[in-house]
């Protein structure tokens, strides 16, 4: 009996002290979430939702042209960051930077025959005087205006390894004796981890393809010519609702400081 005693005097005891620990564990204050960078908040004003990723941030560091951000950490974040940075390498053809621009593309580049489609455009156009004598502003022939798309879609991202990212921009192209043509169009960039984020493949400008089945589709995109003023447009819901046709909006996110 004094043996029986014993041990149920032991066994309340150490039931006690689990109740005792379950209380104190309740009784701690949880740790607070912690934040979740390009986290997507509220719906936007064509029903995309907005994450709090900005346009010209995310890096630590800056190209050889002294403007482009470089220096990400990596994350799937970082890489929808970078892709927005990057579009005006891929895009953008100034007659007088051109040279700066194709060595800064080089630098942020995985080499490939990818990297000779991209940069064909403003071969042609540098190494024409006919085509550069349409040139805008002061040699612009196409100069991008990532703000003005302001949209996202980070098709697959594994972190510090690869990355697939659509960047629906703004643009303005020359024409011969006219304003300036704005358009709106997708980047559509593969982004590959070495140290930092670079880009490894590129959907060429005109090229209707779905990127090596990477993609659902090329992505929204075509003129407005009823703009050309030498300024890319505001979005409105109609624009939206034309360049979006036979186009999946799945996926899709605007940047925090897309202009609205």
């Amino acid at each position: 009996m004094k043996k029986n005693w014993k041990a149920l005097t032991a066994v309340a005891a150490v039931i006690l002290i689990v109740a005792v620990a379950a209380i104190l564990i309740n009784l701690s204050p949880s740790p607070a979430p912690e934040a979740r960078p390009g986290a997507l908040q509220a719906t936007g004003k064509f029903g995309f939702p907005v994450s709090d990723i900005k346009i010209g941030e995310g890096g630590t560091t800056k190209a050889s042209d002294g403007k482009t951000i470089t220096g990400y950490n990596g994350t799937c974040d970082s890489a929808a960051q970078a892709a927005a940075n990057y579009a005006p390498l891929i895009r953008d053809v100034n007659v007088k930077t051109w040279t700066i621009q194709k060595a800064t593309l080089a630098e942020l580049a995985v080499m490939g025959p990818w990297l000779k489609g991209a940069t064909a455009i403003g071969d042609l156009v540098t190494s024409s005087d006919q085509a550069a004598a349409a040139g805008f502003d002061g040699g612009w022939y196409d100069r991008t205006a990532v703000n003005a798309g302001g949209i996202y879609r980070l098709v697959s991202c594994d972190a510090k390894k690869k990355a697939v990212v659509q960047v629906f921009i703004g643009a303005l192209s020359a024409q011969t004796k006219a304003a300036p043509l704005a358009s709106f169009d997708t980047v559509s960039m593969e982004l590959t981890w070495k140290g930092d984020w670079k880009i490894s493949d590129a959907l060429v400008m005109g090229e209707d393809r779905d990127f090596g089945g990477r993609v659902k589709d090329k992505g929204p995109g075509g003129p407005v010519p009823a703009a050309s003023s030498g300024a890319v447009p505001m979005l409105t819901d109609s624009l939206v609702n034309t360049l979006f046709e036979s186009k999946s909006r799945d996926g899709w996110a605007e940047y925090a400081n897309a202009t609205r």
